[in-house]
This record gives structure tokens, sequence and C-alpha cells, in this order.
């Protein structure tokens, strides 16, 4: 009568309900069967009676099932309770044990967030403003503070050039721009007060209202201030420097301050949290571009559309797409500029084919973003190695525990504890000290994102707990749970009750190395170690040499005498004749100060960070493509080359005598020559550009004018001063050599230049060895921490080798009394058990070396005279770690090698 009620493949609460009902109806059969009934009436009239039979089970199966999962739910969670208080009451009872996995598992987990932290606020979050994913960012979002003076370009646009692009375009709803200011020199409260320099963008009057930046007290300024020039001029101040400058102070708005001497009043402050659409920089001002040449009237850019210095961000209507919008700026930029263009200058443009710049906008610009992306996403796989190797040792220590208390489990076993609970209670175990870790790690994330930040000096960022760095903290926890805790809790909750029992908790099957078994798991997780253990020293080997070669370059001046001298003329109006009058001043009273050795000057100077090119007809050279044709210049004083130490290759200096001579007298560099003039001499060749004729009269040696490791580009240099209006410079650079430590001098070389003028803004004066190490701040660090991951990842294999080894001994001193009692020389124990540690480190050293090989190739951008898979870089990796793993097991085996054959048998 029960099949009538049963269907393949039903759950328990099914086979329950279905026994329950049949119980019924055989009683109902039974009753009208004693009555009278045949066998086949009786079940029949029992089926009517029941009822809908189907209807009935299917509500008796639901109750059931409903009430089953309710049960469930209650004992796992009474168990989970249970299993925590028992596991902190056991981590409790071994102190020792849980703080060793607490602070191994905090280095790594903390680690991976640190790093995670930098790059969720570098390369993951977007800007704190309205709809961020409509918007679209037109430019280089790398030059957030460049400015460009010449022939059309595309990275940067000129004011007029944004005004054509926000009047023509149709798939935007608004286009706001934004862009450099130079330094500010401000009054808060009186003309006696020392001046300020708070960071300001220029911002076009649509700014605030296009981005959706609400107020934070007061109001911001809008469009009205680009229609209306002439009216008194307004500044939104960010809240961050309402905070620190002015203490939240309400009055302030409405305050009217001198900016570069011009009346400025703040109507109000933005949003709280909002710091701008640069990321790395928190902006503190943001002024209407309409009075930037107003602020800066000996530098007027509004109408001069051959000065580019603009980023623009456009808002997508709706249902615009990014492809339409990059197909629509391209066009409306090439019309507008090949039509503003001089004919030479817009064929110059067409032929070279630019690069347009059009992105998605949501995450602003940033100039450090493209720097350290790179670095970063390096250092994240370095750190996941690292947790992988930390999580390795772990899983061998929790193992290894595991087996101590084999008879406990046996016995759990043997009381009715199925193999999926003891699993749960040693995974609740796991899961606690990873919980443990994570906090642990979150403070040493803390203070590690704050520490590489400042050691980077990536600028300024937000680097809070946020809930993605939460999440990601969360998530790594887990991911060790899963690496270091299931598979010691699957390998141990294999119990032979039996012989547990019986022998005790070495015949645990989860054992790290007992003879007999294929493959321990306690090798495989050593060997394991080793294998990661090389990748990580052969990418940090290849970083460091990388490193060095990058210090050791040969930049092409004297690098450890230089001082680089900055300063604003065009702030104070020096230019022509008054520009000259000052620089050779400088460069006089500089050269009266005692330890120097020889000063000059320039527009560029070296590691500026700022280039001139130009384009150039050389008689007899044929020209492949327009890029050819292109050249930086610098323009130089007297004596430049033996200021810096550049190596005369072949003619004469600069001289003061050169300069207002016609024709234009140059100096080249070797690139230049070689390129120019294959196997013959460039002295005395002429050449021409922008319609002038200069005469070569000598030939220096190559320069890496702005970075170390970046290409020497084809340099001609001209006389600081010279005739004519084309060209002119607008920077000055002093350089300066000394006789000696070159910081010395800066305090003086600073009194001296304030001598001459006051008033004169100095941007800068350092050192050209402290210029060249920022310049390559990201290589450093990223190959410090790099060599630190593998030292720390060499000294935890080489901990877990002598932590099995050690104990593998231990469980054999038996077998190794017996054979040195039976006649084995102790340097025969010494070598078989050598050879037995080495298998396991030769197995990862082979996997590891592959592995290194396949994925270098991820640090071919970030290497400099290293190739991926360098064999040297391998092979050093490679003997350092086989010399610390001979040194890890040296000692147990040792160790055994003086076993005393008499106590080893006795202890067994």
């Amino acid at each position: 009568m029960r099949r009538v009620f049963r269907v393949p493949f039903t759950s328990r609460a099914d086979r329950d309900v279905d026994d329950e009902l049949a119980f019924h109806l055989d009683m109902r059969v039974r009753r009208l069967v004693d009555a009278g009934w045949s066998p086949e009436a009786a079940r029949a009239e029992a089926l009517r009676q029941f009822g809908d039979v189907t209807t009935v089970r299917d509500s008796c199966v639901a109750m059931d099932q409903q009430r089953e999962r309710s049960m469930r739910r209650a004992n796992f969670a009474s168990e989970l309770i249970q299993d925590t208080a028992f596991a902190l009451r056991t981590l409790r009872h071994n102190l020792g044990y849980a703080a060793v996995i607490v602070v191994a598992l905090a280095i790594g987990i903390g680690a991976n967030t640190a790093i995670f932290t930098l790059v969720d606020a570098l390369l993951m979050t977007t800007l704190s403003v309205k709809e961020p994913n409509s918007l679209v960012a037109i430019g280089d979002p790398r030059r957030v503070g460049g400015m460009s003076i010449g022939s059309p370009r595309t990275d940067l646009l000129s004011y007029q050039l944004y005004r054509d692009l926000r009047r023509e375009n149709t798939v935007f709803s608004d286009v706001v721009a934004t862009g450099r200011s130079s330094r500010l020199d401000v009054r808060i409260d009186s003309a006696h007060q020392e001046l300020e320099h708070p960071r300001a963008r220029f911002v076009t009057g649509n700014y605030f209202s296009v981005l959706g930046v609400p107020a934070g007290a007061g109001r911001t300024f809008g469009p009205e201030v680009d229609q209306n020039a002439d009216a008194a001029p307004v500044a939104t101040i960010s809240y961050g420097y309402w905070t620190r400058r002015f203490h939240n102070d309400p009055s302030v708005v409405g305050k009217t301050v001198l900016i570069n001497n011009v009346k400025i009043t703040i109507v109000g402050v933005a949003a709280a949290g909002y710091t701008g659409e640069v990321v790395g920089v928190y902006n503190d001002i943001w002024l209407p571009v309409a009075i930037s040449d107003v602020l800066n009237p000996n530098r007027r850019t509004l109408d001069d559309r051959s000065t580019a210095w603009l980023l623009a961000l456009g808002r997508l209507k709706p249902g615009a797409t990014l492809a339409q919008a990059k197909q629509q700026v391209i066009t409306v930029l090439r019309r507008s500029i090949v039509s503003h263009a001089t004919p030479l200058d817009a064929k110059a443009f067409l032929e070279v084919k630019p690069t347009y710049f059009v992105g998605e906008g949501a995450k602003g610009f940033s100039r450090v973003r493209s720097t350290f992306q790179a670095p970063l996403l390096t250092l994240m796989i370095g750190v996941a190695l690292l947790l992988c190797i930390i999580c390795a040792n772990v899983a061998n220590l929790m193992l290894a525990r595991s087996i101590a208390r084999g008879r406990e489990l046996s016995v759990r076993q043997a009381l009715g504890a199925g193999r999926s609970r003891l699993v749960r209670q040693l995974l609740t175990e796991s899961m606690v000290l990873a919980l443990l870790s994570a906090g642990a790690g979150l403070l040493f994330a803390w203070w590690g994102s704050r520490t590489l930040l400042h050691l980077a000096s990536a600028g300024q960022l937000d680097i809070g707990m946020n809930v993605t760095v939460l999440a990601f903290t969360l998530g790594v926890s887990l991911a060790a749970v899963a690496l270091f805790g299931l598979l010691p809790a699957l390998r141990a909750s294999r119990v032979d009750l039996a012989s547990s029992i019986r022998s005790g908790a070495q015949s645990l099957s989860g054992s790290l190395g007992s003879r007999g078994q294929r493959a321990p798991l306690g090798k495989l997780l050593i060997a394991l170690q080793v294998t990661l253990s090389v990748v990580l020293l052969v990418g940090a080997t290849m970083l460091a040499r990388s490193l060095r070669n990058t210090q050791a370059t040969d930049i092409g001046v004297d690098r450890d005498h230089l001082v680089i001298v900055d300063v604003d003329v065009l702030a104070r109006g020096y230019r022509g004749p008054a520009l000259a009058r000052l620089a050779h001043g400088l460069r006089d009273r500089i050269s009266a100060i005692p330890g120097i050795a020889a000063v000059s000057f320039s527009e560029n100077g070296v590691f500026s960070g700022t280039e001139n090119n130009t384009s150039l007809e050389v008689p007899g050279f044929v020209a492949r493509s327009v890029e050819d044709t292109l050249v930086g210049y610098d323009q130089v004083g007297p004596d430049y080359f033996k200021a810096t130490g550049t190596r005369l290759l072949e003619g004469r200096e600069l001289t003061t005598a050169d300069e207002n001579k016609r024709p234009h007298i140059i100096v080249v560099n070797e690139s230049f020559a070689k390129f120019y003039f294959p196997g013959g001499s460039a002295i005395g060749r002429s050449i021409r550009s922008d319609s002038l004729t200069l005469q070569i009269v000598g030939v220096v040696g190559d320069v890496h004018q702005n970075g170390i490791k970046e290409d020497v580009l084809r340099r001609m240099y001209l006389p600081y001063v010279h005739t004519g209006d084309t060209g002119q410079p607008g920077t000055l650079r002093l350089v300066v050599r000394a006789a000696r430590d070159p910081s010395a001098l800066v305090q003086q070389i600073r009194k001296t230049v304030l001598s001459v003028d006051p008033s004169l803004p100095i941007d800068g004066i350092d050192p050209l060895s402290g210029l060249m190490a920022r310049s390559i701040a990201q290589e450093r660090l990223v190959a410090q921490l790099a060599t630190a991951f593998g030292v720390l990842a060499l000294l935890l294999a080489a901990i877990g080798l002598y932590g099995l080894m050690t104990y593998t001994i231990s469980r054999r001193t038996r077998e190794i009394g017996l054979r040195i009692a039976l006649g084995a020389q102790r340097g025969r124990v010494l070598r078989l058990v050598l050879i037995d540690a080495m298998r396991l480190v030769v197995v990862g050293l082979v996997v590891g070396v592959l592995l290194a090989y396949l994925s270098t190739g991820l640090l071919k951008a970030q290497l400099n005279g290293v190739e991926p898979g360098d064999p040297l870089s391998i092979g050093i990796a490679a003997l350092v770690l086989l010399g610390t793993a001979i040194l890890a097991a040296l000692l147990p085996a040792l160790r055994a090698a003086r076993v005393e054959p008499t106590i080893a048998l006795r202890s067994e």
C-alpha cells in the first residue's frame, strides 16, 4: 500500500509524509475489511473517503519541509555558536599557536588590503559628482598641469578651441573646461600678512552646474561669470580649505581677498567631500577662466589659439554613446584647428595624424594614475602571491595541529559526529582565526596605505576604509580560509577509528609526511611555497637589477653637483631685454658665491618636465615622414654645457658673443648630428626652422632632459638672448654647478636670487640628484617592496621546510636510531635527510622557474636593461632559494645524525 505514495528521488520529508499517509490508509482499509468488505472494495472505499490524496500529500510535504528548514537553520545557528565558542576556548588555551597564525595572516591580509586601498582610490573610485558615468573626458588626462605654446595640438585645448567644441557639438548637454593655475599670491586679511599659495584651478562658469556639485555654504558661481568678464571677480573655495584655513567660519562667504593683487570675492563653499576633478590633488580654490588674463596679465591666454592649457569634461545627452561623442569631438577639433591655423601649420597638423584623447570621464583626470597604475598592479600580484605562501605555511601548521588532535577527532566521530560535522568545526576555527587576522590586517593596512602614499609621493588620495575596501578585506579573508583551512580540515577528518583510538594520533590519514603515502599534503604545501617563492624572488631580482641600471644611467650631465633654480619671470613681467638683463644679473651674482664652479641658464633646464619642439629643413636630407623633421630645442645661456657638465664632442660652446647674432648660432646633440649628417661633420652646416637660418657651431653629447628612462630626442640649443620676436623664451631656469655638496648651497642661492629682485617668485631650488630620485620614486618603491616580499617569502619557505623536516624526523626517530644501530654512518643519515628535503625543493624550484619565465613578461614595461625571463635574475633567485633551503634543512638533518640508538629505541 505504501508504494502508492512513493516517487523516485524523494527527500526525507517526502518519505515521512508518504509513510504517514500510507499508515492512515492501511488502518482505514483494515477497519473496512473487519466490517466485512473485500480487500479490493475496502481499498477503493478508503481512497474515496480519503479524498484528494495528492493535495493532502503536497500540503503535508510543504509543512514538513518548512519545519525541517526551520530546524536546520536553528541547528546550524546553534552549532555555529557552539563551534565558535569551542574555537575561542581552544585558541585561548593555545595562545602561541593562535598568535603565530594571526600575525602571519594579518601581514598577508593587511598587505593585500593596503595595496588595494590605493588601487581603489586611484584606479576605481569615481568623482563625487552627479551621474559620473555620463561624463566624457576630452584631452590627455595626464596633463592636468600642462600648458603648450606653439603648434596646434589635441592633448590640450585652447580656450577658443573649447568654445568651438561647446558650440558645435550635438552629443553633449554641456561641456566644461578646467585648466592649471600657476602659483597664486593670496592675502586673506591684510596687506601686511604673509602671502599664501593655495592650490587653484581655472574652470568655466558652468563647471558646478554641469557636474552637479552643490554648495556647502553660500553659492557656487555660475555661467554668468563667463558672460560678463568685467563684473567683480568671484571665487568658490573647497570645503576642506574652508575647514583648514577658516575653521568653517560662515562669514567667509562674501569676504574679499587679494589674489595676485586683484580683489576677489568668495561667493561660496563647495559641498563637503568634493575635492575637484583631478585625482591625487585636493583643490582649494576654483576661479572662473574668464578672469585668468586679469590674474596673469603677463601671460594672456583667452584669445590666443596657440596656447593650449585646458582639459574638458562633457556630459552626454540621454541616448548618446561614447563612440558617437568620440567621433564628433574628433570632427569638431580637426575642423576648428585647421580652419584657424596657418596653411603651413594646418598641413603639418594633418600629416602628423595627431592622437585625439576622448574617453570615459567618470574617474576624472590624473597624472599619478598613469604613473602608478602598472606598479600598483604589479604589487597587487606580489602581495597575492605572498598571501598564498603565508596560507600554505599556516595550512601546514594547522595540519600538524590537527594530527596532534587525532585522538580527539576520532572520539568525536566514534560518538556520532559525521565527517561533515568535523569539517565544519575545523573550518569554524579557521574562520575565527581569519576574522581576527582581518581585524589586525585592517590596522596594518591603515598604516601601510598611508606609508605607501607618502613614500610614493602619489599626491592626496582618499584612502579611508570604505565599503569597497571592507568587502575586499572580507573576500580576502574568506579566500584565506579556503586556502589554509579547507584542505587540512578535509584531510584531518579522514580518521581510521580503530587504529586511531588504539595507537593515538599518528594514524591520522592527513599526516604531514608519513612514509608510504604517495603525496603527503605537508610536502605538497612545501613544494607550493617554494614555487611561489621562486616567482616572487625572480620578479624582485629583475626589478632590483632594473632599478640599479636606471640609477647608473649616464644622463649626460654632472648629476652630483648641479642645482636647478626655477623662477617665475612672467609673473613679474620680465620679457625681452629686461629678461636678458635679469638672467645675466642672476648669473653674475650667483657665480660670486664661494663654492660655485659655474652658472648658466636656459628656458627648459634639466628635469623640469617642459619641452619645446619645432620642425626644420635640412639641405640634402630627405624626410620619410613628418616625424623626421621634428626636433626638440632649448634656449640656453653662455657656457651652458660647461655649467651642466655636458660633453663637448665637436666644435665649441655658445658664448655671450653669440647673443643677438645673425645668422643664429646653434649647438646640436649627438643624435641630431648622426641622424641628419650621417658619416659627416655637422660643424658649419646650416638648417632652416620657422623661416630662420641656423648655423651649427658645436656638437654635444646626448642628455636625458626630463627623465632617466626617456628616449633621447634630437635636440638643438639656441642662444637664450637672440634677435627677433620669434621663439623668445618665456621661462627662466638657472643651472648652478657646485664644487662641493650642492645641498649646502641652496639657501645661499635663494638669498642671492631674492637680493636681485625680492618680489621674484621662486618655484623651486632643487639639487639635480633630488629631482632624479623623485623621477624614479615609483620604480624604487616597487623594487624595494618586491624585494621585501621576496625576502619574506624566502623566510616563510625556509620556516616551512624547517618545520616539516623537524616534524618528519621526530616521527622517524625510531627508524633513524635503528639504522644507526645496524651500522649506518651518521654522514649517510645526514645525506638521507637532506636528499629527502631537497626533493621537495627541487620540484618546487623547477616549477617555479618555469612559472617565473612565463610570467615575468608582465614586468616588461617596468624593466630597464633587463629582459623578461632574464637568465641571470632567474639564476640568482634560484641559487639564493636553494642555499636558504639547504640551511633550513641542515639543522634538522644534523639533529637526526646525532640521534642515539638506545634512546631512540627506548622512546618508542
